[in-house]
């Protein structure tokens, strides 16, 4: 019986999944001016981020808390990296719709500053949404896992900062610095407002 469920859960997490792959290419049919940007973006809060993917503080949790105290910690973390991780995905979502327009209007204008950082942008755009939905993945499998098995492991969350090629912190930077590159490139005053909103 307990195993049915499990593989209910895993085959539901790995749907889950797909859905958010399908839904990344889903996202490039959607025309998004600059105007529609800075209203839809949600404040970052990055200090926290880190923090929930710090390895030493995870040991001093680890050390200092009993298994059973650091297992409940661990699963406030787990839910407050999935918050955190959702916020930024959101926001990627934003700047790489606009930067589809930007795109499509540089094919036709023929603006190749313009052109060039826009694919920029879609680019990484599309590599972090693509490793932050992995990282989602393997947060609900945790959480899934501390609520149905009390006595297994608890995770490490600092394990999923780097995977690979992927940083999940420098990479969201990287983009919101391509993201002041493409509004500078787009000119008026687009980059001033998008650095006040960031």
């Amino acid at each position: 019986m307990i195993l049915m469920i499990v593989l209910g859960i895993i085959i539901a997490l790995v749907a889950f999944f797909l859905f958010s792959v399908f839904r990344l290419f889903l996202s490039r049919f959607i025309q998004r001016p600059f105007e529609q940007v800075i209203p839809f973006l949600r404040q970052d809060d990055a200090a926290t981020l880190a923090e929930l993917l710090d390895a030493n503080l995870e040991r001093q949790l680890r050390d200092v808390l009993s298994h059973k105290q650091f297992r409940k910690e661990q699963l406030n973390r787990i839910r407050l990296a999935q918050e955190r991780i959702q916020c930024r995905a959101h926001n990627v979502t934003v700047w790489q719709e606009w930067g589809d327009t930007e795109l499509s209007k540089a094919r036709v204008t023929g603006s190749e500053e313009i052109r060039a950082v826009a694919d920029k942008l879609v680019v990484a755009c599309a590599e972090f949404r693509i490793g932050a939905s992995a990282v989602q993945t393997q947060l609900r499998l945790w959480q899934v896992k501390l609520l149905l098995l009390p006595s297994a492991n608890v995770p490490r969350l600092s394990r999923l900062r780097k995977t690979d090629d992927f940083d999940l912190l420098l990479s969201y930077e990287a983009i919101k610095k391509t993201a002041l590159n493409l509004a500078e490139a787009c000119g008026s005053d687009y980059h001033d407002r998008l650095l006040q909103a960031l």
